[in-house]
């Protein structure tokens, strides 16, 4: 994976942080960048496989040692027990999280249920396990990894009212837990991932060309903002939304799904 970061490699040293879907995507590239810049990295998921190769290929990048939780942030008890095995965390990276592209009208229940359970729900539960700790301690800083929420994302109704919720969570916590742990969001554009990959249809994201900057996202660019948001560089920022999506919110196609997924528009 390509590395390009730009912060000093003593940026975060000593600090520790826990990137949830820490395993693959723009969760690995995230706790990669964390690490290059010295901070001792916990990633976190399901999958046991991926966790183990994940934290051992930055781990040999780096030089540092990367550790690994399987953890379901949709379960309290779970996230419970990864928080009280880290006591001290300062840095914590919600990014967990996933949907499937369909029609509004199309979802059932459990279809809605779930998404909003793990996007929603599933970052409340590690956002409080830790935010407490860190109330309890010398406070830290928490990015929560959401979409380009703001002009509406046809296709991902459930995922779209999730992340808008994560936001003005966020924004609520900064007022009740500043100024001793700062809470941002960062808003991917679009990113060519695995995930991205086998969730969408091609053709998904054809149109990025007409964003301002006319190019698909390299996930290094959202390790970049997250980095910046939890580090000292940042300490007087909290309750905003950083979005890294070359201008997609001003300008670009927001659909989930291609335009042949809309009949009754045409």
């Amino acid at each position: 994976m390509d590395t390009n970061l730009i912060y000093s490699e003593e940026l975060l040293k000593g600090k520790r942080a826990i990137v949830t879907g820490g395993a693959t995507g723009l969760g690995k590239a995230i706790a990669l960048g964390l690490s290059k810049v010295g901070a001792e990295v916990t990633i976190v998921s399901r999958n046991e496989d991926a966790l183990i190769n994940t934290s051992r290929e930055i781990s040999i990048d780096t030089g540092n040692e990367v550790f690994y939780d399987i953890v379901d942030i949709r379960d309290v008890d779970s996230v419970k027990k990864l928080s009280e095995d880290h006591e001290r965390t300062e840095i914590l990276v919600n990014n967990a999280g996933g949907q499937f592209p369909q029609k509004a009208r199309d979802f059932t229940p459990n279809g809605w249920r779930s998404v909003i359970d793990l996007n929603l729900n599933g970052t409340w539960n590690m956002t409080q396990a830790f935010g407490d700790k860190m109330l309890n301690s010398n406070g830290g800083s928490i990015c929560q990894i959401v979409a380009t929420v703001g002009r509406g994302i046809p296709g991902i109704a459930h995922s779209a009212s999730a992340r808008a919720g994560v936001l003005e969570l966020s924004r609520t916590l900064a007022f009740e837990w500043g100024p001793k742990v700062r809470i941002n969001c960062v808003a991917p554009g679009q990113f060519r991932t695995e995930a991205f990959d086998t969730t969408y249809e091609e053709g998904v994201g054809d149109g990025f060309v007409d964003q301002p900057i006319p190019v698909i996202g390299d996930v290094n660019d959202i390790a970049n903002g997250v980095i910046f948001l939890v580090s000292p560089a940042s300490q007087f920022i909290t309750g905003e939304i950083l979005y890294v999506d070359g201008g997609l919110i001003l300008q670009g196609p927001m659909s989930a799904l291609p335009e042949e997924g809309y009949p009754e528009r045409k």
